[in-house]
């Protein structure tokens, strides 16, 4: 219960500002009411009641000034026109400040009310009194204007001159009080539009506050939109601390931008995994393409075996009859290098096979350089060569490169040192040679053509040995290190495999 109250007190980011304009023009209208109410029931009956003492003032004024003009005048030699003037200028006035005095019972009272009429009764006398004495003094009728003044004109002067006064007093009175009266009311509502004025100044305030954290977050959206543009995916997230749509806008925002990220992260890593499997299947074909050429190349030499076979036994028969012994052995031994070559090798031969493979390979050479180049093997105790398996004919074309590359330029004799051995399950093989070597640039050119595996040029023998290594396994790596003058060195690692390993994984195979 207490859940759903709450909910239903919470007002969204629409509702409060909402909210907040409603108050914001209700107390605009609530101060123009006021100000209205102010100049209409309080400053207007202030200014009227002023206006009236004012006028009343004015009359009293004018007959006042009448009185002093008829008491102080000489009637034996007055100057008559003079005086007609005066009192019709002032009665002018007297006039236009009665017929402007305010004769409403219910904006002045009841005793201002009475007080007025009984001015405008006295008045009327009065102006009758005035005008017939005027008149004989028009016609120069001194003494019945002067009698006329004195029985009848002076004392109803005198009467409306008090009443006036007496009215004049009463409108100060009443004025006073309800001077005083909407004064009270005029601060009372003075301090209503205060309030309302600080009303308006604290939703003012909170509307433009909201405002501004609207449009700080809308900014901070505004720029990590131009980094996401950018691809800059690691700018920090916008800090959320709202829980109206702007702060669900704002988490859906870094939501959005971590999917995104996570998605282009995933599509780069998925582009290098193509960009590496596609480097992967083309060193494949490549290699492939190497292997076919290879075979290529042997499904060419083995054209009419048995002829090269018979000629070749043909030759050692007569080396035999000839007592030849050293070209009889020699063609023995070439004879027993072809079979190995353009036989139908297994992938993984013994290496007691590629070492006697190397030994045939090396009594051909040395029966024709003789004492020029000499092969010295330094062989582990620890390797079982016939159980230990290795690539098929990968020795020979690593020996053949040293003596052909390596010895064959040097004038002077040279020595091929062919190491192999075994530590912790990895097999080692080393080719040493100590000729020409070679220089930086052609040592790094040797290094980069070995990546690529061309079929073609030279050292061919050793690009192939490479290639067929990285087809065997991964882990297999081939290293050529050289100096100009001091020689040149391959090394070679690759793991360990026995016979026996080998035929149990392929009784596993056919299980």
């Amino acid at each position: 219960m207490e859940t759903h109250t709450k909910k239903g007190i919470h007002l969204n980011l629409f509702h409060r500002i909402f909210l907040f304009l409603i108050v914001f023009i209700l107390f605009i209208f609530l101060q123009l009411a006021i100000s209205a109410y102010q100049g209409k029931y309080i400053m207007d009956p202030i200014q009227k009641s002023s206006g009236n003492v004012q006028k009343i003032s004015l009359l009293l004024n004018s007959l006042g000034q009448t009185r002093d003009v008829l008491s102080s005048y000489r009637w034996d030699f007055g100057d008559i026109a003079a005086l007609v003037s005066e009192l019709r200028r002032e009665n002018q006035i007297s006039e236009d400040s009665l017929g402007q005095i305010d004769t409403d019972i219910a904006s002045i009272g009841v005793e201002q009310y009475l007080l007025v009429q009984a001015v405008n009764t006295t008045y009327n006398n009065y102006r009758t009194y005035l005008s017939a004495m005027q008149d004989q003094l028009l016609k120069n009728n001194i003494d019945k204007a002067s009698t006329m003044y004195y029985s009848n004109l002076e004392p109803s002067l005198n009467y409306l001159y008090l009443y006036v006064q007496q009215l004049i007093e009463r409108a100060i009175m009443d004025n006073q009080s309800a001077y005083d009266r909407l004064i009270r009311l005029n601060d009372d509502l003075d301090a209503v539009y205060g309030l309302t004025v600080l009303v308006m100044i604290l939703f003012g305030f909170a509307a433009f506050k909201e405002v501004i954290r609207i449009l700080t977050t809308v900014q901070e959206m505004a720029r990590s939109s131009k980094a996401i543009t950018a691809g800059d995916y690691d700018r920090p997230e916008i800090s959320v601390h709202r829980k109206d749509e702007i702060g669900d806008m704002a988490r859906a925002f870094n939501e959005m931008k971590k999917a995104m990220r996570n998605q282009v992260r995933l599509l780069t890593a998925n582009n290098e995994m193509e960009k590496e499997l596609h480097k992967k299947n083309t060193e494949a074909l490549a290699m492939q393409n190497l292997l076919e050429r290879e075979k290529l190349q042997l499904l060419r030499s083995q054209i009419n075996p048995h002829f090269l076979f018979n000629t070749i036994n043909v030759i050692k028969y007569t080396a035999q009859e000839e007592h030849a012994e050293e070209t009889d052995a020699l063609l023995s031994s070439l004879a027993r290098l072809f079979r190995y070559v353009l036989a139908d090798n297994e992938v993984q031969v013994p290496l007691s096979r590629e070492i006697q493979i190397v030994d045939e390979y090396y009594s051909l050479y040395k029966a024709r350089f003789k004492e020029k180049m000499s092969l010295y093997w330094d062989i582990s105790p620890s390797l079982v060569l016939t159980e230990t398996l290795v690539p098929s004919f990968f020795l020979q074309p690593l020996v053949e490169n040293s003596f052909k590359h390596g010895l064959g330029p040097k004038e002077s004799a040279g020595s091929v040192w062919l190491t192999l051995e075994e530590r912790d399950g990895i097999l080692f093989v080393q080719v040493r040679d100590d000729g020409v070597g070679m220089k930086n640039e052609d040592l790094e050119a040797l290094r980069s053509r070995l990546l690529d595996s061309p079929v073609t040029g030279e050292h061919i023998g050793l690009y192939t040995v490479a290639a067929r290594l990285k087809l065997l396994d991964a882990r297999c790596s081939l290293k050529v290190s050289s100096e100009e003058g001091y020689g040149t060195t391959i090394s070679i690692e690759m793991p360990l495999v026995l016979k026996k390993e080998e035929e149990e994984d392929d009784q596993d195979t056919d299980s």
